[in-house]
Order: structure tokens, then sequence, then C-alpha cells
């Protein structure tokens, strides 16, 4: 789950302490903790600051630069490193104080710590006007780095607006980047990294040392702006006023320039990125002209490490991770290569946020991906009930009332194959991991079983699984995935009968039985390493379970034990579970029935994470993307709609003319297949 965390610090000094506020809540949602405190002085915190802030610098001047510059120096040597007693010593100084017993301070921390959970991703943000305190590395207090390491800290402002921009619309990121004076730094590798970005997705426009003219005409494009980057010396003066070398005759501070840069904001500029020394003042000026955020470095840094910094950001953020965690990964990289050398040099990078503004992605730069019809395949005579994808991707099955299954090719939508075989409906499609086999499984047969195991390449039927006079319907199936075991969802003669049954296919066997829904098991699945089965039944309940020791582990969404679940049968208000899905991490489940919301669980702790409720019927079908951010629904009232995860937002949604009972999507996520009640089965792509 995504927090966002602040700390408020108003007023106060290392000498008098710090009355602060905290609030928490979840990502796109509002507050729901807010806690005042205090927290008290340590003057010990300052000095040790100061003495890693020193002995840093100190190094850096004495490692034989010969320009006078203290700004984004060039590569000491091991000889010359900053000092790892101070680096040492600020950590334990701010362990410590932020450690302290007192009680105002305490009923900050344990609420802090009683809010958020270890995988949580973090954003935590310290408002503050307090130089030394947006100059301390927060991340390193022991409570952030041992127990939430997907926590990234920011520095913001007391006082602050929401930007007054409207949303930069164009076909590509837009990025500025101006190489500044460059003397004794190779700011080239910058631009060499800026180019390695993908074409298709970027428009960059390079300049190199420009005058203040040109920088002017640039910044201020009709056009706008998504991230204005520089690359050069720059440095914090006494006042605090923030200075970049533009080039060797001309030293700007934002404030030369404010009415142009506020433009670039009002149309769309995002993100302001200094990867340059001592940036906390340029920092500060951009948050007073309402930038939603920055990157900056608290002061000098070695060349090689802010060419690295840049690299691993990149690559990172390019690739759309959030906008904090790139920042996180890519100072934890500089931790792993370059702290013991230089002790400390990760905490240079810092974002400054705007609190009322979410971080974008890099997904959010580009134009909204668009899922358009691409296909309408018609070949069956009645209801499509069942569809699934092939392993490969090419090859689509459906099944339905019909008592057909029809394989597709995807590209085309030409029709390659009809099975012919079950004498009732089709309820449940699935194919091996390898796709060979095709599993399917019917409402009920005579004579027969209700499973069948067909070989996708000649379409002949290889096998048939539980065989009996009466088999009734087997309404889901899902192949382990490593392939040897298939698990079935049964509905039994008497309640007692009702199952999950795992049998293993190279013997054809039923191996073990799970019991314990209390009417038909409508929906099954596997967790991606094959331990856990997922299940979802008529009963209402969703289970969890250790198949191999046909052991439950939880129950979700009603009663634990069996009366409970029969008597929840008869309770109208928990409904029927239709669907389940299980995301590909396997930490979430999604489930979707009767009582229409869609709910997502968290599997390890079994609580409720978010409802989603723009369905107006009955949810019959779900199915989460292959990277595990977008989740698809199908339901009765005859719409498909997807869902942002982490956020709960609708991004898409079409139509049937019935009722849509089942849903797949390809392995790379950019296809989703939709069967319905309509007889047809829909093939949607998505595009940039």
């Amino acid at each position: 789950m995504k927090k966002i965390v602040t700390f408020k610090f108003s007023h106060g000094n290392f000498q008098e302490g710090f009355p602060v506020i905290l609030t928490m809540g979840e990502e796109g949602k509002s507050t729901h903790v807010e806690i005042g405190g205090y927290l008290p002085g340590m003057s010990e915190v300052l000095d040790a600051l100061h003495n890693w802030q020193k002995d840093f610098c100190n190094c850096l001047k004495n490692a034989g630069n010969t320009s006078q510059d203290t700004y984004r120096i060039k590569n000491v040597t091991s000889g010359e490193r900053a000092s790892s007693h101070s680096a040492k010593k600020l950590k334990e100084t701010i362990d410590e104080w932020l450690n302290t017993q007192d009680r105002s301070w305490c009923k900050i921390r344990d609420r802090l710590q009683q809010y958020l959970e270890c995988e949580d991703e973090i954003r935590a943000i310290v408002q503050t006007e307090y130089k030394p305190l947006r100059e301390l590395p927060w991340q390193v207090w022991n409570v952030f780095s041992d127990y939430y390491p997907r926590c990234e800290i920011a520095v913001g402002a007391i006082e602050y607006t929401v930007p007054t921009s409207q949303s930069l619309q164009y076909q590509k990121v837009r990025i500025l980047a101006v190489l500044g004076r460059s003397d004794n730094i190779n700011i080239q590798f910058d631009r060499q990294l800026l180019d390695c970005l993908p074409k298709t997705e970027v428009e960059i426009v390079f300049l190199e040392q420009p005058t203040k003219r040109e920088l002017l005409e640039q910044l201020g494009d009709p056009r706008g702006w998504h991230i204005f980057f520089f690359a050069g010396h720059s440095s914090t003066r006494e006042d605090g006023i923030g200075e970049f070398d533009l080039n060797s005759q001309e030293t700007l501070s934002i404030e030369t320039f404010k009415n142009t840069f506020r433009g670039a904001i009002s149309k769309g500029l995002q993100i302001a990125i200094f990867n340059s020394c001592d940036g906390l003042g340029l920092a500060n000026q951009l948050a007073e002209l309402n930038l939603p955020q920055s990157i900056v470095m608290r002061q000098s840094i070695p060349d090689r490490l802010a060419q690295e910094f840049l690299e691993y950001f990149l690559s990172t953020f390019s690739s759309n991770e959030s906008f904090y965690m790139s920042v996180l990964s890519a100072r934890k990289k500089l931790a792993d290569l370059h702290d013991s050398t230089y002790p400390g040099s990760s905490w240079l990078p810092v974002i400054c946020q705007n609190p009322l503004v979410h971080p974008p992605s890099w997904q959010d730069f580009l134009p909204d991906p668009s899922w358009k019809h691409q296909l309408t395949l018609i070949e069956h005579s009645q209801p499509v009930i069942t569809v699934a994808m092939s392993p490969d991707g090419k090859m689509v099955a459906s099944g339905g009332q019909d008592n057909t299954i029809m394989l597709w090719d995807l590209a085309t939508g030409q029709l390659l194959r009809r099975l012919t075989g079950h004498g009732s409906p089709i309820l449940s499609l699935a194919f091996s991991p390898d796709g060979k086999t095709l599993a399917s499984s019917s409402n009920h047969e005579f004579n027969d079983g209700t499973i069948a195991l067909w070989d996708v390449e000649t379409g002949q039927l290889k096998q048939s699984l539980g065989r009996s006079l009466v088999a009734l319907r087997v309404g889901s199936l899902a192949f382990s995935p490593d392939g040897q075991y298939l698990a079935s969802g049964h509905i039994g003669f008497t309640l007692l009968d009702t199952a999950i049954r795992i049998w293993q296919l190279d013997t054809g066997k039923n191996v073990y039985d799970l019991k314990g829904h209390g009417w038909e098991v409508t929906s099954v699945a596997f967790s991606k390493d094959g331990k856990l089965v997922v299940s979802g039944g008529a009963d209402g309940a969703i289970m969890l379970w250790n198949w191999r020791a046909e052991r439950r582990l939880r129950t979700l969404n009603r009663p634990d034990d069996f009366f409970g679940s029969l008597s929840s049968w008869f309770d109208r208000s928990i409904g029927i579970i239709w669907a389940i899905a299980l995301s590909p991490n396997g930490q979430m489940i999604a489930s979707g029935g009767s009582q229409q919301p869609i709910q997502l669980w968290d599997v390890q702790s079994g609580k409720l994470l978010r409802s989603l409720t723009e369905h107006e019927d009955s949810v019959l079908t779900v199915a989460f993307s292959p990277d595990g951010k977008t989740l698809a629904s199908g339901g009765s009232d005859c719409t498909i709609r997807l869902w942002k995860i982490d956020t709960g937002e609708t991004i898409a949604q079409f139509k049937h003319l019935g009722s849509v009972k089942s849903l797949a999507f390809s392995p790379d996520g950019r296809t989703l297949v939709s069967g319905s009640w309509d007889r047809t089965v829909k093939v949607w792509s998505f595009s940039i």
C-alpha cells in the first residue's frame, strides 16, 4: 500500500526543541491520522551535522582539484576519503535524538510505527524552513532504515499552494536540458545518459552553455516542458540564495528569471533536476514558485557520483517506477558502491516536494494509453461463458453454452479449431504453462468426466477426469505453475461433497481434496510459486489453502467455521463470490460477486485493502494484468472496466451487449479478451 507521511516543524531550533505535527494517510485519500507533539532539542545533532559536512567538503577540496570551485567536484582518490567517523557519529546522534523517550515525541513515533507496514511504499516529507533540518539526512534514522525499506524522505516548505498549472498534453516527454559551465567536470556524460532515453518517448532540447536570453526563449516555449534539467556548477550563498553557472560569464539565481520559470510551471513543468552541488538554495526558490518537485544535491558531490545517480535514477524512472522509489533506488546503489569510500555520499540527493502535489510517473507524462476494440469473434451459436489465453499470447480459447470449445488465432481472428465432446455447456478453460494442453470443464456429464484435457496442436482429446455415472458441474480450473497438477472447483450432491480437487496429471488421479466451502466452488487459482491455492465460492467465502497439506490457512469475507459457512449461505448480504484472481506477486486477491463491489484483499494479513464500486450489477469475472498494476473486471451490467490497482481509479470502460462472463490478458498485458452472453468474443488492444 502507498502511504504519505508529513512532519511539520513550523518553528524551533536544536537548543529549544521543535513543536511538530505528524499527518499520515493513504495516497490519493484524505488524511487518516493527525497528531501533535514536541521533539526536544539536542545541540549535538547540529554539531555532528556540521562535522560531517566539513569533513566531506574538506576531503573534496584537498583532492587535488585545481579550480577554486567547490561544486560538483572531480573524483577524489581513495586516500582522500571523507571521514567515516563523522558520518557514523552523525547517524548515531540522529538515532539518539529521534529515539528519545520524551513522552510528547514518543506518542508521535509510536503512532507512526503503528500505522505503517514494512511492505508499504512510503513518501515522507519533512516540512520546515529551518536550514539544518533540511540538510539533515533523515533517512538514516533507524526507524526508517531498519523497518521501512520502501520509504523515501523529501523536504518541503511550511507554506505552499497548489500550482496553477495545466496538464501538458504532448506525444512525448519533453525535457529541456541545460549543460552549464563545466570546468574540470564531465557533463557530456549526462548528455549521453539523456540521449539514451527511448527516442519514441522523449523529446530533448539541449542547451550547451547558453546565454540567459537563449535559456529564457527555450524555457518559455508555449508547448511547455515536463522536466527541466541542469548539469554543471552550482552553489548556495550564505543568505540562502541558490545560483548556477550558465556559462563562463553568467551566473543566475532562480529569482533573476522567476517570471519565465513560473510561466513554464503554469504550462505543465513538473520536475526540475539540478545534477550539481549544493542545490538546496535553488530548491527553496523553486518551491516559492510552487514547482511540484525538484531533485538537488545537499552539498558538493564528486563528478562520478553525480553521473551515477543520474544514470540509476533515469533508468528506473523511465521504466515507470514511481518518482520516489526511483530516487530511493538510485541512492541505495550509491550507498552500496560509494559509502565505504565517501561515507554519507548517498545522503546527498534529496527531493524537494510540494506536499499538495502527487508526484508523477514517467507514464503520466505520455498520452493516456488507450484500449481499442480490435476484433469480434462470432462463431459461437450460444452465449460465451469462458475464455483463456495461451502462454505465448498467440491463441485464444473460448467455450460456451453451445457445448463447444473454439481455438482462435489472436492476431487475425481466424478460427483454427473447433473442439467437441462435452455434453453440456463449457464453464471453464485453462491452458497448461507449456501451452500444449487445454483443460476444459462442463456443467454435467453422464457416464463421463466433466474435465477434459485436449492436445492443443492436434485438437484431440487426451484424457477425461472425474468419470462417473453422473458427474456434476465443475465451474473453475487452474493449472499449477509447474504444469503437474490441475485444481478444479466442484459442487457436490450434498454440501459435504463440495470440494476443490487437485489432480496429478501424469496419473490422472485425484490426489488432494480441499473441503471447507459450504456450497459450489466458483473460482480457483494457484499462487505463482505454486504453494497456495485461493478459492471463491457461492457461500460468499474466499479461502487460502496449503493444498499439499489439505489445510485451510485463512477464510475471508465470512465466518471461518463450517457452520458459519452454512449460515452465511442464507445471509444475502454476503452474496456469492463469482470470481477471484491472485496478483502476479502473490500479495493481493481480487474478488467479485453478486454484491457488486470488487474487493481487494491483502494475502498476508487478510485485510480488506480497497473496494471498487463502479459496476452497476454483479461482478462475474476479474483478471490481473501480468505486471499487476491493472485489474480488469466484467459483470452483469454488460461492461468491462479497467482499474489502476494503486489508486483504485477507473482507466477504461468497454461494453458488450450482454453480461461479460470471462476475461483474459495476453502475457505482455497489451491485449485483453472478453467472452460475453451476447455470444461474442471480443479482442481489445492497448496502444499509446
